[in-house]
């Protein structure tokens, strides 16, 4: 009797201390993010109220509403693609991207405009940074830090994989 309560008492232990980490402390992986992509939802977090914010120096916040991302992983080289909308200018731009780890067990999602020869269209070689709450093989959150009027809060990019396919 005491060894079978020793064998189940040691599965599970064993089974509890599993991986248990989700996908936004465990490191990505690139190959995760190959294909294309399109934003499903643009959510915000913080104070109340309704806002307008531009997303990474380009657009309103909504126009990012089902952009396509394009993610190519062996050279991290992808774009974006704005619609066109009531408020938002069609766009198309190349980024190159990979990801970060600020060392606290975390990780982000970071690009920088490019051309078509992958060079940083920036003189100052900026970026942008963007936290990676979850990524799984057919959806990812992104958590875009931003402010209005001096008042931090985050906008949460919802995608969603649409083919594992991708032309730049």
């Amino acid at each position: 009797m005491k060894k079978a309560l020793l064998f189940i008492f040691l599965i599970l232990l064993a089974s509890s201390c599993g991986s248990t980490q989700s996908s936004a402390t465990s490191k990505p992986s690139k190959k995760t993010l190959k294909g294309t992509w399109t934003v499903t939802n643009v959510r915000f977090v913080g104070e109340q109220g309704l806002y307008k914010v531009q997303l990474f120096d380009m657009a309103d916040s909504a126009c990012f509403k089902n952009s396509e991302w394009v993610f190519i992983p062996n050279n991290g080289s992808g774009k974006f693609t704005l619609p066109a909308g009531s408020q938002c200018e069609p766009l198309s731009t190349r980024i190159h991207w990979s990801f970060y780890e600020p060392g606290d067990g975390s990780y982000q999602f970071q690009f920088k405009y490019v051309d078509e020869k992958n060079k940083p269209i920036d003189a100052a070689n900026r970026g942008y940074r963007s936290s990676i709450d979850t990524l799984e093989e057919n959806s990812m959150t992104m958590r875009v830090i931003t402010s209005h009027e001096g008042k931090e809060f985050n906008v949460l990019l919802t995608f969603t994989k649409t083919s594992e396919d991708f032309a730049i």
